[in-house]
């Protein structure tokens, strides 16, 4: 009786064996499977299903964040985002990236936009700055969180670290990874041995990240991320 590779025999029969690091890497394929079934089928405005969903891993991984380091002096925080995904990536993780249109297919006429009506929202002039594409309909903003948070959870129910990151998205959006999308949030999910969405941190001295984070958040005065330029 012969044994093959990858199988052992026991009682006469085959059992084949799969190592932890197989079973690691196609649970982590599934379960991001299962993050964008929870993603399309969450709940949305007036039964519009328009968000695009992606993943992203490879050479593509390496792209973002080589681009968010690059914004070092634009956007420090998309910066130190680039520099831990590098890191990130020594383990086996995954990025889905979540986008939609900005205009309204709604016609609900509420507003919020900024616009009296959808229709005026839809005529006007396109402003692209570093994050979106705007202006944009805010239940599509409320859609695609929604999807988000719903990805989220599902990865966090199947035990996968994870973190929802607007950097990776948005400089996924501007290396056109993505495409046809104006708005765009990605969920960073990993199954490294410690959860690594905690070390970020481990880039900067507590110095320097008390003065990013008042020149960054309080003021907003450079577009929160320095999403548009001067």
């Amino acid at each position: 009786m012969t044994k093959d590779a990858g199988s052992d025999v026991r009682y006469g029969g085959k059992m084949a064996i799969k190592e932890m690091s197989q079973l690691v890497n196609d649970g982590l394929n599934r379960a991001v499977e299962l993050m964008a079934v929870a993603a399309h089928n969450s709940y949305r405005f007036n039964d519009r299903n328009t968000v695009k969903i992606i993943t992203v891993e490879g050479e593509d991984l390496e792209q973002i964040a080589e681009y968010c380091f690059s914004l070092g002096d634009m956007a420090p925080l998309a910066a130190r985002d680039g520099r831990h995904l590098a890191q990130l990536m020594k383990e086996p993780c995954s990025l889905m990236i979540i986008g939609d249109k900005r205009k309204s297919d709604f016609n609900y006429n509420c507003g919020a936009c900024g616009y009296r009506t959808c229709a005026e929202l839809n005529k006007a002039e396109e402003v692209e700055s570093l994050t979106a594409n705007g202006p944009s309909c805010m239940f599509k903003n409320l859609n695609l969180g929604i999807a988000a948070n719903t990805a989220a959870s599902m990865a966090h129910r199947l035990g996968l670290h994870c973190r929802v990151f607007s950097t990776l998205a948005f400089s996924a959006m501007a290396l056109k990874v993505i495409t046809d999308v104006d708005i765009v949030i990605s969920i960073s999910v990993s199954v490294s041995k410690k959860n690594p969405y905690f070390d970020r941190h481990e880039f900067w001295t507590k110095e320097y990240w008390d003065e990013i984070f008042a020149k960054e958040f309080p003021t907003y005065n450079r577009g929160f991320i320095g999403a548009v330029e001067d």
